[in-house]
């Protein structure tokens, strides 16, 4: 690598079909704020650490979006509250709250875009 060459923030970038139900899941439900609104992206941060954002881009093109390869991890302060928001606002939950061998508490959630997100606390 570069010397003198810093990482700033990595984005991932989430294609999808549906801008307003993106919007829900990640203000409503991760409780982001929205950012940047261009219509056809949207940046959500955390208002804690502005550096930690997702973009969203509109689905523009006639096939389905392929986002099954991405994989997102999100670290919270209370992974137990936001699984009980998860089953009441009826997200998906494809892995149930698990407490793992590694040191970890998490749950694995679909996005209205199919992307599984890893929600996760440290023990």
């Amino acid at each position: 690598m570069a010397k003198n060459i810093t990482i700033r923030r990595i984005v991932p970038n989430i294609y999808s079909d549906n801008m307003a139900r993106s919007k829900e899941f990640y203000i409503d439900f991760l409780g982001m704020e929205l950012a940047m609104d261009m219509g056809w992206i949207l940046t959500f941060t955390s208002e804690e650490n502005r550096t930690a954002q997702v973009s969203v881009f509109e689905n523009t093109r006639k096939e389905p979006p392929d986002n099954t390869a991405i994989f997102l991890s999100v670290e919270v302060s209370d992974v137990e509250a936001l699984y009980q928001k998860a089953k009441k606002q009826v997200w998906e939950i494809v892995y149930p709250l698990t407490d793992e061998p590694w040191g970890v508490r998490r749950f694995f959630v679909k996005d209205p875009n199919g992307v599984t997100i890893n929600i996760l606390m440290h023990l």
